[in-house]
């Protein structure tokens, strides 16, 4: 047995480099070199770091579609998160359909699935996600410590997916990491749209972040000038 345990890493210290190497292809937006080390090595297409995130995860997280697209058309059965991140509506209700609870897992870096698909995808697979038990107030296990109306407000900007957040009940005025409530997400972004949605469902205008600043400080800061002037009509005369 210590044999082949010698025997074996020399192989696994290989396996993590050849990961390590497309994960940094991955970052660098290496389209060719990565659809030549999967055509050498067909398997890299599943590689995951050490902390257990998947090399299609991260093209996604690095907004690297052109990479993503490929990576799917290499890959069979995605994990719960994959299927949410990249909108699976089939995908998502087999892995439910086997396991229940899946809808409401933890992913290694500490995202839900609801998370996930508010961030990257659409509002079929959140209204799928929803229906099937995932919980709309719950929190990011990471450092964000946030809830998915804040990762959608963050990374997608989807008004359709906002709407349905809200519609089953997200909380409108939560914070997430330094304070930050949607509203300020919002202004901070200069979306007069979600800005807008997010007042007539509650939002209040008056919220600070840990910084000490509100939506309209972000949205004067950044130049957001229509955002800043719907701010202040709607603190003069809220609805």
């Amino acid at each position: 047995m210590q044999k082949l345990a010698l025997k074996m890493q020399p192989m696994q210290s290989y396996t993590r480099r050849m990961s390590q190497h497309f994960f940094d292809l991955i970052r660098q937006g290496k389209t060719t070199e990565i659809a030549e080390a999967v055509e050498v090595q067909p398997s890299v297409a599943k590689s995951r770091d050490a902390q257990g995130i998947s090399a299609l995860m991260l093209s996604i997280y690095t907004q690297q579609p052109v990479i993503r697209d490929y990576l799917l058309a290499h890959l069979k059965d995605l994990d719960i998160f994959e299927a949410a991140a990249t909108g699976d509506c089939g995908r998502l209700q087999q892995l439910i359909k086997e396991d229940a609870m899946s809808a409401r897992a933890v992913s290694s870096d500490g995202w839900t699935p609801l998370h996930l698909a508010a961030a990257f995808a659409g509002p079929e697979p959140v209204t799928l996600l929803l229906e099937h038990g995932a919980h709309v107030h719950q929190f990011s296990h990471n450092p964000m410590h946030n809830q998915p109306l804040h990762a959608c407000i963050a990374l997608n900007h989807s008004l359709d997916v906002v709407a349905v957040l809200l519609e089953c009940g997200a909380d409108i005025n939560a914070t997430q990491h330094g304070g930050y409530t949607p509203l300020l997400q919002a202004a901070a972004a200069g979306r007069k749209d979600l800005v807008r949605l997010l007042l007539e469902h509650g939002a209040r205008v008056d919220c600070i972040c840990d910084r000490g600043k509100s939506p309209a400080d972000y949205a004067r800061e950044r130049g957001h000038t229509e955002v800043a002037e719907i701010l202040a009509e709607y603190a003069a005369h809220p609805a």
